[in-house]
């Protein structure tokens, strides 16, 4: 088995720690040696059996080349800034596919991917380095996911779909077939998406309208 840290022992850390069980579950893959979390409060502690190792700084007098991570951080932005740094040490990023995903071999798959359970994934479609994606989500043909983009509960992206790089999108929000949303783009839950929408804007509503920009 590979070992394995998981960035971040917040709330979805929780549930990649019971992903990497399940994954083993069916096959044995992963030892999961803990938790990296800047958060002082948090370092040597235990969360649901597996102790918060520390900071980066545990990475740097660690190092191995056998050493995998995945980053367990919904929030786009927060994944990009400590992914950069987790980079710094040339660290593997692991994709983590949960064995009841319904994929197939026309999937491109990036590197530091998860991928969570009850969900489906069409043909031909691309997904970028470091996107979550959450339990129950329907992923339609030819779709591309840009890096670092985080898909929440039950979001359904419809064939020919194109979700830029850093895009957050809401629980149950759908995008319906042949729309774009563009870079670091937030669509609330609950939210359905029927025109392109630009980069850095916030759309909410049924149909999805932008309402701030950042």
């Amino acid at each position: 088995m590979k070992d394995i840290v998981i960035i971040g022992a917040g709330n979805f850390g929780k549930e990649v720690a019971q992903l990497i069980t399940e994954i083993n579950e069916d096959k044995k893959s992963w030892n999961l040696l803990g938790y990296i979390d800047e958060t002082r409060a948090k370092q040597n502690t235990v969360i649901n059996n597996h102790v918060v190792l520390g900071d980066f700084s545990w990475l740097e007098k660690n190092f191995s080349d056998r050493l995998w991570a995945v980053c367990a951080i919904g929030n786009p932005q927060d994944k990009f800034n400590l992914i950069k740094k987790a980079s710094a040490y040339n660290i593997n990023f692991a994709n983590l596919i949960h064995p009841g995903v319904k994929t197939n071999k026309f999937i491109e798959f990036g590197s530091g991917c998860i991928i969570c359970s009850n969900s489906f994934i069409s043909v031909n479609t691309k997904i970028g380095n470091h996107v979550s994606i959450n339990p129950g989500c329907g992923i339609g043909h030819d779709t591309v996911i840009g890096d670092y983009s985080s898909l929440y509960w039950n979001v359904t992206l419809s064939g020919n779909v194109c979700i830029r790089e850093g895009c957050e999108i809401g629980s149950n929000a759908v995008v319906i077939p042949k729309r774009t949303v563009g870079r670091w783009s937030i669509i609330g839950a609950g939210a359905v998406v029927n025109q392109d929408l630009p980069d850095n804007c916030t759309a909410v509503g049924v149909p999805a309208r932008p309402i701030k920009f950042s």
